[in-house]
């Protein structure tokens, strides 16, 4: 009996100090490449673990987990990364990068983070009590924002590194920004509302994001225009992997007004500045600006499958889920996806037009599995491509495309389930039901016979495609 104790003790002092690990890989002809494709990867991957308990992270960021479950859709996909280690291997034709984040080495940073944000938080929300000036006011609120948003993103990270008594603030961003909307003057155009989101930034390589709807991952035509005319205002640059800094914000639809926040990031996902502006109702009245996907990107968002450690990515060669993804009429892309571990997989597309609303399951495969791929061997861990030069036609739109994949069952065969469809006239096997309903379905599939030893993992990419 004192021997059976003694190893549980070992065990649990084995699990206290080497606590949550968290890695992400890289692969790149150059170093600085594959660094930078480790600290993306592992950025991808916290995101994934914040679906996958969804409201384990809502009550970290609001109590109230209505109001909180759309601002986590906003900031899943770009929490801060500090404290990461690195470990580089060059070899003869790739040079192998892994960024891990661990209990030990980086949940000491976050929560000293943690601590200045609330002091600084406190000392504002004491002099914006105190100030009757308008002008003070106003700057005071932009950088309680600015705290706020920096708070619950540092928080999330904190929380999956296991920390305790962590610290808690007594006011959230919709109260701050209430109170800047009301000192705001109404914007007349987009134009405008662009240059005066841009007139303090003068940082150069920066890339533009899509500024989404509250709550959506949707670009919508009016995010496309705002995002348009804030390119033509800064020194950007047109891919991701380009970049040193990054333009990412949401936009909230009031009753005659619109409200957009916007942040100056770092590629680790720190906030370094924070700009917002109110358009008046005149200023997209003649624009879509109302996402028609927020059911569906809730539904999305919240409970992904993730059992055991296989881990998937699905998403476009040279495009970041995190900056919101639009393409043109006429622009090729490549879908690639990566995985740390060998497994089969299956895609299911969700067309979210107005006029046309489904989901389809995407032939993939060969033979007797014509729905179903894999990963083995020297592919896993790489950004393996596996359709090329995709052109972006009409009809066009919202959609998603969500990969569901497992590790193989002992006698090497594909445990996952494909969602039943019937092809329709246009060639898409379309899955009964609406895309939102569909998800659940779907993943109900995937976990509805629990096999020892088998382990699942979801995940997904929205984009929007324009006229040109």
């Amino acid at each position: 009996m004192k021997k059976l104790s003694l190893i549980l003790l070992v065990q649990l002092l084995t699990s206290s100090l080497y606590g949550v690990t968290i890695t992400g890989q890289g692969y790149a002809d150059l170093e600085k490449d594959s660094l930078k494709e480790a600290l993306s990867d592992l950025s991808n991957r916290i995101s994934v673990n914040v679906k996958s308990d969804f409201k384990t992270y809502t009550k970290v960021i609001d109590k109230d987990y209505k109001q909180s479950k759309e601002k986590l859709v906003e900031i899943s996909s770009s929490l801060p990364i500090k404290g990461a280690l690195f470990d580089t291997l060059i070899g003869d034709r790739l040079t192998k990068t892994t960024a891990s984040l661990t209990t030990k080495n980086a949940l000491g940073a976050y929560t000293m983070e943690l601590k200045r944000l609330e002091k600084n938080i406190s000392k504002n929300l004491i002099k914006l009590k105190n100030t009757k000036n308008k002008t003070l006011k106003y700057n005071i609120l932009v950088q309680l924002y600015e705290d706020i948003e920096n708070f619950n993103k540092h928080k999330i990270v904190a929380t999956m590194l296991d920390g305790k008594n962590l610290p808690t603030i007594k006011t959230t961003i919709s109260d701050v920004k209430l109170q800047i909307q009301k000192i705001e003057s109404k914007v007349p155009t987009i134009e405008i509302a662009a240059k005066l989101l841009t007139k303090n930034i003068n940082k150069s390589k920066i890339y533009i994001s899509a500024i989404k709807p509250s709550g959506s991952n949707q670009v919508t035509q009016f995010a496309k225009i705002l995002k348009d005319y804030i390119y033509k205002n800064l020194n950007s640059t047109k891919k991701p992997s380009d970049a040193n800094y990054f333009i990412r914000g949401n936009y909230e639809i009031l009753n005659n007004s619109i409200f957009v926040a916007i942040s100056l990031n770092d590629i680790n996902n720190n906030i370094l500045n924070t700009y917002t502006v109110t358009l008046d109702k005149g200023a997209y009245k003649h624009t879509k600006y109302k996402p028609n996907t927020k059911t569906f990107d809730e539904s999305l968002n919240s409970d992904f499958i993730k059992s055991g450690k296989l881990y998937v990515d699905i998403g476009f060669k040279g495009y970041s889920r995190a900056n919101g993804i639009d393409f043109v009429e006429n622009d090729n892309v490549d879908i690639v996806v990566k995985t740390n571990k060998s497994m089969c997989y299956f895609l299911v597309g969700h067309t979210l037009k107005s006029d046309e609303t489904f989901s389809y399951v995407l032939p993939i495969g060969d033979g007797n599995s014509p729905f179903i791929n894999q990963i083995t061997g020297n592919d896993v861990n790489k950004n393996i491509t596996i359709l090329e030069e995709i052109p972006v036609l009409a009809p066009f739109g919202s959609e998603n495309l969500q990969i569901f994949s497992s590790t193989f069952s002992k006698d090497g065969s594909c445990p996952l389930v494909v969602p039943h469809c019937t092809e329709n006239n246009d060639g898409y096997c379309v899955v009964n039901g609406k895309p939102s309903k569909v998800i659940s379905i779907t993943r109900g599939l995937n976990v509805k016979k629990k096999r020892k030893k088998i382990e699942k993992a979801e995940n997904s990419i929205s984009f929007t495609s324009f006229k040109k």
